[in-house]
């Protein structure tokens, strides 16, 4: 197959073959995706770790490599950058900021320079590791620093994020691989029974009246959820669902908890 990798902070990836067309995610720095067709001007892909689709412009595109096969993990082969972090371009001679959860392909953990292709790159400091293996505290830690991100439907960034690709973004920092989507996101893990069984880290889904799956959000404890729901935000969960105590009312209606971190 025909694959692409990121090499700019990252790329719109969008729901048609122009840039008036809906950002349905990005593709962050590093990330691999599949070429499926490849034209002049827009090409569709799909992303390796995931597996979602899209349009991206062609013009993004710097490099294009055949391969057999990729497992989908090999994000956790190389180093996730659990902060923004600047890179220098040593062909192009530039510096260029890249975002929490980009991938570096480096093995070694205090080398500083790699390459893509024949473009050379160099950090400036090596890639923070974290300060815990415990996976719930990553995650919840991660997320209270997240406090106050803009929502931005499609984004999977501090400078603008969705709910579902802020809990992709946090599960990746404590090196858990999860879909893209909410609706995919509730078909993995297994199911708590009361929010009482619930811990750090765990997600709680929730429905429209219609049944779909329109919403994630990250316990914190048994009373509070952390959500991109117009910005980053920490609010009151119960068995009914999210309480917004700024409106006084339910926002969100409680569908059920998930749990996806062995203990």
């Amino acid at each position: 197959m025909k694959i692409g990798i990121c090499e700019i902070a990252y790329i719109p990836l969008r729901g048609g073959m122009s840039h008036k067309s809906e950002m349905v995610s990005q593709i962050l720095f590093g990330e691999i995706y599949e070429i499926t067709i490849h034209r002049s001007d827009w090409s569709k892909v799909r992303l390796i770790h995931d597996n979602y689709e899209g349009w991206i412009d062609s013009s993004m595109i710097k490099n294009i490599e055949e391969v057999e096969d990729l497992d989908k993990d090999y994000i956790f082969k190389h180093q996730v950058c659990k902060e923004n972090t600047t890179l220098s371009c040593v062909s192009e001679k530039g510096n260029m900021s890249i975002p929490t959860g980009s991938i570096i392909p480096l093995k070694l953990k205090d080398a500083l320079e790699f390459s893509i292709g024949d473009n050379k790159y160099k950090l400036e400091t090596p890639c923070t590791k974290n300060k815990t293996k415990d996976k719930r505290k990553i995650i919840s830690q991660k997320a209270i620093e997240m406090l106050n991100t803009p929502y931005l439907w499609g984004g999977r960034t501090e400078f603008g994020i969705d709910c579902s690709g802020f809990s992709q973004l946090l599960y990746r920092l404590a090196e858990i691989n999860i879909p893209r989507d909410a609706s995919k996101q509730i078909s993995i893990g297994h199911t708590l029974n009361f929010l009482s069984e619930a811990q750090a880290g765990d997600l709680a889904f929730f429905d429209n009246d219609e049944g779909e799956i329109v919403h994630v959000g990250i316990i914190l404890d048994g009373s509070q959820i952390i959500h991109a729901s117009g910005k980053v935000r920490i609010d009151t969960i119960d068995h009914q669902g999210i309480y917004n105590k700024t409106i006084k009312r339910y926002t969100h209606n409680l569908r059920v908890i998930k749990s996806l971190i062995h203990n």
